[in-house]
Parts: C-alpha cells; structure tokens; sequence
C-alpha cells in the first residue's frame, strides 16, 4: 500500500461508513473543497479533522501512513452511525462457518480486491486493474504479513458447496507447485485465472483442475499445455459477507 495515497485511503474509509460524501463532511466538520483535496492528495488533512476521525475510532495512522487497520476498534465496537453495515464470517476450509465475532479479536489488516476469480471457466482479468475495494483480515489468519497474500473474490458456482459465488478468498502467494498435490489452488491458465482443486495425474504426466461442484467437469492439463498454467497460490483464508 503507497504510503503517500491518503486520498485513496479516505475513500476507502468513506465507503467503509457507509456515508456519501456530503453526509462524511458534515459529520466531521470539513467543506467539500477540502475533501476534494484530501482525496487528491493536494492538501494534508487538517489537525482538527484527524482529531476528529479519531474521536470516531479511526486509526490515523492506516490513513496517513497505511499502517495497520482502518479502525481502532473492531467494527462492531464502533457507534451505530459509522459500523460497517455488513457483518463477516470465516470459513475455516471445511463446509461449516466459523464465526469470528469474539474476544480476541484485536487487529486487523486490509486487503485490496485485486480481482474477480472464476469458480467456472478461466475469467480474463485485465493488466493493471485497479482494486474495487478492500476487505478487512484479522492478522491471526495471515501469519506470513500481508505481502504474502492477495485476496479475490469467488464468480462462479464449482467450487460450491464449500465456496460460494460472492465469498472472499485469500490466497497464499506460491510460485511452484511443491506440496499441492490435493489443495485449493488459484491458478492462470493461458490468460484467465481460476480456483480449482490441484490433483497431479503422474500416469498422464498433467495436472488435473477439479471443481467440488459435481455438475462441472474436470479440466485436464497435459505436458504440452503445461507452459500455460502457472501457480498462484493455495486457499489460505475464506470469507463470507451477508
């Protein structure tokens, strides 16, 4: 994350409460001009609005620096007017959903939507394309940093019933293929990129992409073929947003 791209990250924090802008600079006393400014990294934010955001549970330290989570306080723990008006799960890899609503939940990292990967076919995704929007992970679920992984977001009925269309996943980043063999994988194939379940066929001397969906077929990967699929990573972490 640009640690110079404060306006970036107030858009984020912007669309995190919920609010439209005019409803953002009424609640913490600043002129749309000024919010203009912010967001285009033309003005430094203002002591008092700081002030302000962190009377209001705000880390200043994510939007001015990137550092840490958006929020001081777990979302849940913030006034009704700014909490985040969706509530998360995670799904710990097997088909029942673990909630994380406790005690010790205490920090969190933020991830971009890199992208929107098929739970069908190979899905296109284009270079350079810019994050939609970000999602929030305990640091308890990324034990590697947030460098090591990228999150995307489930377009797709294959993989269900374990992962559903609309879920987040969180994916490990792994260049080879050591110790895959069985494991959820995101991969690109030719151009698209797709989750699948990784089942090396020695006998065929390929790779097969397995969807848990029973109506959707296997895709096989011979040798010759092989020079179009790369690694992205194993199925770290499962979301789901309701």
């Amino acid at each position: 994350m640009d640690p110079n791209d404060i306006g970036s990250r107030l858009g984020m924090l912007i669309k995190s409460m919920n609010l439209k802008q005019y409803q953002f600079t009424e609640k913490f006393g600043i002129s749309a001009n000024s919010l203009d400014r912010y967001k285009n990294n033309e003005r430094f934010p203002d002591p008092q609005f700081l002030a302000r955001l962190i009377d209001a549970g705000v880390n200043v330290n994510w939007l001015l620096r990137g550092e840490g989570s958006m929020f001081i306080l777990a979302p849940w723990e913030l006034g009704d007017d700014i909490r985040t008006t969706k509530k998360v799960q995670i799904v710990d890899g097997k088909p029942v959903l673990v909630n994380d609503f406790d005690t010790t939940y205490i920090r969190t990292s933020l991830f971009p939507i890199v992208a929107e990967i098929s739970a069908g076919s190979p899905m296109d995704v284009p270079e350079g394309i810019e994050p939609a929007e970000s999602v929030e992970v305990p640091t308890r679920y990324i034990p590697y940093g947030t460098d090591s992984y990228v999150a995307f977001r489930i377009n797709g009925q294959s993989m269900e019933p374990q992962i559903l269309h609309g879920d987040i996943v969180l994916i490990k980043k792994q260049i080879t293929w050591d110790g895959l063999d069985g494991k959820i994988c995101a991969v690109r194939y030719e151009t698209g990129i797709t989750l699948k379940r990784i089942q090396y066929d020695e006998a065929r001397r390929g790779v097969a992409l397995q969807p848990l969906n029973k109506d959707y077929r296997i895709e096989f990967i011979d040798a010759d073929q092989s020079q179009w699929l790369t690694m992205i990573g194993p199925l770290s972490l499962q979301l789901r947003f309701y």
